[in-house]
């Protein structure tokens, strides 16, 4: 808290803020509104004198300055019939003016960047903005996003082709295979890469990115794997399976392979699959994509001005849509029983083992070592059906012959929504598992008419790739979040669109409450570490860790306080915050640790999941809710 007091100095900046104040304010017309009355008079003239031994913070500043601003609009207009002197308005004004003054210099020295007075009304505009904002809030709104602007515009290609001018040196070929889920697309991309003397996977999902590094191996390709909330660097590996996000733009590949390309059209993570296919730097490159994709694939290529070809892969297994009603009790072996919730999986298992079917189960949240386990039940017909969400519906090669929708709506985030015809196809095309099955069953347990009719009409062309925001943008002179919310502002051109930024703005706000001197870089750095902030245990993790941070001080190791199933699951989510935070913040974690307690949570969901599945967890549950 300040220790200045509510007094005039007669300071140029204060003289001249003054005077604009009070040019500003006299110039305010007469308004057809009824003239105050005495009671009303006297409550202004009281409220127009602020005491001179008021002691000034931020806080009664900006207080101060709103009363009197509406105060001046009402009272100014009839100021010939009000009993209040013209020393008291220009008392008033002064008083306006070292608020202002005191706002402003406080700015300038938490930022450092703040341009003087006299620069900021060079602009005409900007002093008639004075009558209903502040100095500062005209300076963050108005000039400096003006000049973050015309920052942007200057440091940042205005085609993002040309933000990698390494790779634009090279002449890179294209192959887009396009097809169906299904169909064989991602095996015929790895049989190239496995081909290349060094090679680049980029996933949609760590699981994907693990489960291709598993298959090199077994193949005798060496493979490192890199994600970002683990890592696995094996000794002389050329090949590296990644999540898109981790993509490495330094390093030269004979061949990449980027799959599901077609989530470049998701506005939160599309951005890494147009940064990807711009930027990597391999001589062939291999798409796979869903047809809708092929459009906006070509446009970049094309702008890239460089060679492709596309390869359309069609299903070699018929896909029919069966229309007879089902329920859990017609379930039979090789079904895949599809939901979209955790709860909802739990759910299901539990109510099939009561018809003594055994399930293995699925869902996003799995370690990938307990989703292995899982899997592996059910190729060894150990149980019966597969339980999960829509996480089937990428990477998942399982000879499946029956698709069983028994929810077509979703939580997207935002809000609950039916399923649209590409997720329902993505799903869907799991069934029919080639070499075992002719013919493959999509069925569903409502809705018959919104799964039969997504089956069959066209998927919507995608129009639009994401854009993320550059690491140019810590260059510009104002605060990080600012500068996102200006380049946010500014449309692009052709086909590309900005990418949503409302996770990132609301951690930078949540970390500032936590320490709020951290520079723009770490601030940006903090904001980009992948965990899962709805989760409140991990969120908290998160702020305990920061706080940290902020202090040089190391971080510790999580503790888990309980072994239910839930305790668990977010037990492991903080054993993948602990290693992303760590390699974010320039921690060294404990990789040994890390792994070997990672292996022994898995083993235990693995064991609840096995509970739950035959009915034993259930039944523990349902005894104790007796008692």
């Amino acid at each position: 808290m300040s220790k200045k007091y509510l007094e005039w100095n007669n300071s140029p900046e204060a003289i001249y803020l003054y005077s604009l104040l009070k040019t500003v304010f006299e110039r305010i017309l007469p308004r057809k509104r009824k003239t105050p009355s005495k009671k009303q008079l006297i409550k202004m003239s009281s409220d127009l004198s602020y005491s001179s031994k008021q002691r000034l913070t931020k806080n009664n500043a900006e207080m101060y300055l709103k009363r009197n601003r509406n105060i001046l609009n009402t009272a100014l207009p009839h100021r010939n019939k009000l009993t209040i002197s013209d020393n008291c308005f220009d008392e008033i004004y002064k008083k306006m003016a070292t608020c202002e003054l005191y706002l402003f210099n406080r700015y300038n020295k938490e930022n450092g960047h703040i341009p003087d007075m006299f620069t900021l009304f060079e602009d005409t505009g900007n002093v008639f903005q004075l009558k209903n904002n502040t100095v500062l809030s005209i300076y963050m709104e108005r000039y400096l996003k003006k000049m973050a602007k015309e920052q942007i515009l200057k440091l940042i290609p205005q085609n993002p082709k040309d933000e990698f001018p390494d790779t634009r040196k090279m002449k890179r070929y294209f192959v887009i295979h396009s097809g169906l889920t299904n169909t064989g697309k991602t095996y015929h991309a790895l049989n190239a890469l496995k081909e290349g003397k060094s090679g680049a996977y980029l996933s949609p999902l760590r699981l994907l990115a693990l489960e291709v590094q598993e298959r090199l191996m077994q193949e005798g390709v060496l493979c490192s794997m890199l994600t970002g909330e683990e890592e696995d660097i094996v000794e002389g590996a050329k090949h590296i399976s990644s999540t898109v996000e981790k993509a490495d733009f330094s390093q030269n590949y004979d061949v990449a392979v980027i799959d599901e390309c077609q989530l470049i059209q998701d506005e939160a993570r599309g951005c890494y699959w147009t940064k990807a296919i711009l930027g990597i730097k391999a001589q062939t490159i291999h798409l796979c994509c869903a047809p809708e994709a092929e459009q906006i694939l070509v446009k970049i290529i094309e702008d890239c001005e460089e060679e492709y070809d596309i390869i359309r892969h069609k299903r070699n297994t018929e896909l029919i849509f069966s229309e007879q009603p089902f329920s859990l009790k017609n379930t039979q072996k090789g079904d895949a029983l599809v939901v979209f919730s955790r709860k909802s999986v739990l759910r299901v298992a539990d109510e099939l083992s009561r018809y003594n079917k055994k399930a293995s189960i699925i869902y996003g949240a799995l370690p990938y070592q307990t989703r292995k386990k899982q899997l592996g039940l059910f190729l060894e017909g150990k149980t019966d059906v597969v339980v999960a969400t829509d996480a089937i519906g990428m990477g998942l090669n399982l000879p499946i012959q029956r698709i069983v929708f028994l929810e077509t709506e979703k939580f997207d985030g935002t809000a609950i929504r039916p399923l649209v015809p590409w997720e329902v196809k993505q799903i869907a095309g799991r069934a029919g598992r080639r070499g075992i099955y002719e013919k493959g069953y999509v069925s569903t347990v409502s809705d018959t008419n919104l799964v039969k009719h997504n089956l069959t009409v066209p998927n919507a062309t995608v129009e639009y790739a994401y854009l993320g925001y550059s690491d140019i943008l810590l260059d510009i002179e104002c605060d990080i979040t600012q500068a996102l919310r200006v380049w946010k502002s500014i449309p692009t051109g052709g086909f590309y669109v900005k990418q949503d930024i409302s996770r990132t703005l609301n951690l930078c706000d949540q970390i500032r409450k936590i320490y709020k001197d951290f520079g723009k870089r770490e601030l940006l750095k903090l904001a980009s570490i992948p965990f899962d902030e709805e989760n409140r245990q991990v969120m908290e993790l998160f702020k305990e860790y920061t706080l940290l941070f902020s202090y040089s001080q190391p971080i510790f190791k999580p503790v888990i306080i309980s072994y239910t199933l839930d305790a668990l699951e977010d037990y492991y989510k903080c054993l993948d915050l602990y290693y992303s935070f760590s390699r974010s913040m320039g921690y060294t974690p404990d990789l040994e640790w890390l792994k070997e307690t990672k292996h022994i949570i898995a083993e235990k969901i693995n064991k609840e999941l096995l509970l739950n599945s035959s009915g034993q967890h259930a039944k523990k549950q349902r005894k104790k809710s007796n008692y």
